[in-house]
């Protein structure tokens, strides 16, 4: 969308000329990063889509599991950490279910919390996942812009989500 579309300019009466504004140059750096985070994220879900078969939410939900202490989690926290809805996570952990990958684990301290974890077949499809995704973004991302690079652009993505992310998230 954004490479297809040329700023607009205004013409200036007295030279004829065509000057870019400022509004002009922030729409385009912008557009610049979406292309670039756009393309790069639908290469790296497509590997992995074609590898597991797993939509970039389920994908998403597995890696967040990974991460957390003991492979479990409150589905809650699971749903916020995804932007989903209680409700669209509840369906989306249903799938995974579904699938073998996870079950649901009552939280023996709180019976209004219920976890979710590996099954095994959960645990090794995640682990293999995120060996696919490392390298992937290995490919896609680090060895493109080099590990300097990357790690700016990631410190700079960190500072846009803190300033602009919902309070609570």
């Amino acid at each position: 969308m954004w490479e297809r579309q040329r700023p607009r300019t205004d013409e200036s009466m007295s030279t004829g000329t065509t000057q870019r504004t400022a509004n002009d140059e922030a729409v385009e750096l912008w557009g610049r990063v979406i292309n670039g985070f756009t393309v790069t994220n639908r290469k790296i879900h497509q590997v992995i889509h074609d590898e597991f078969s797993l939509t970039e939410a389920e994908a998403q939900v597995l890696l967040n599991l990974h991460r957390h202490p003991g492979q479990r989690a409150p589905m809650a926290r699971l749903a916020r950490a995804t932007s989903f809805s209680t409700g669209g996570f509840t369906k989306l952990a249903d799938k995974l279910a579904k699938r073998g990958l996870v079950v649901r684990a009552a939280c023996p301290d709180d019976r209004r919390v219920t976890f979710l974890e590996y099954t095994e077949e959960g645990r090794k499809l995640a682990d293999d996942l995120s060996h696919l995704v490392a390298r992937t973004n290995h490919e896609a991302f680090i060895d493109v812009l080099g590990e300097e690079r990357a790690k700016l652009l990631a410190g700079a993505m960190t500072e846009l989500y803190r300033a602009n992310a919902p309070s609570g998230d």
